[in-house]
C-alpha cells in the first residue's frame, strides 16, 4: 500500500482534483479523487489532499458518501463506523488488485 501512496504524491497537476470548502477554516482545499466505489448499492468517493492539511496525516484519505443534490452530487460524511470501515477495507482491496497489476 506505501507504493500506492508514493504514487499519488507524484500526481500531476491535470490529474482528477475536486475542490471542497472548509467551513471550519473558511476556505477551499484541494483534493485528489482516488476512487469512486459502489459499496452496498451506494456510491463513496476516496480523496487525498492536494497539499498538506493540519488536520490530515499523510497516509490518511477521506471518504465520502455520494447523494444526488439538487445542484449534482453532494459529498456526505459517513456517520456509520462500520460502514466507513467496510468502504476503507473495498478501496484496500482495489489498492491491493493495481499493486499487483503493476508487479
Amino acid at each position: 500500500m506505501a507504493d500506492f501512496f508514493e504514487d499519488q504524491n507524484n500526481m500531476e497537476e491535470d490529474d482528477d482534483i475536486i475542490i471542497l470548502y472548509n467551513e471550519e477554516r473558511d476556505c477551499d482545499e484541494e483534493f485528489y479523487h482516488l476512487a469512486t466505489l459502489d459499496v452496498d448499492d451506494k456510491w463513496f468517493v476516496v480523496l487525498k489532499p492536494v497539499e498538506k492539511l493540519p488536520d490530515i496525516e499523510e497516509d490518511e484519505v477521506l471518504i465520502y458518501e455520494v447523494r444526488d443534490g439538487d445542484e449534482g452530487d453532494v459529498f456526505v460524511a459517513i456517520e456509520d463506523e462500520d460502514l466507513l470501515q467496510k468502504v476503507f477495507e473495498e478501496f484496500n482491496k482495489m489498492v491491493e488488485s493495481l499493486d499487483e497489476e503493476e508487479n
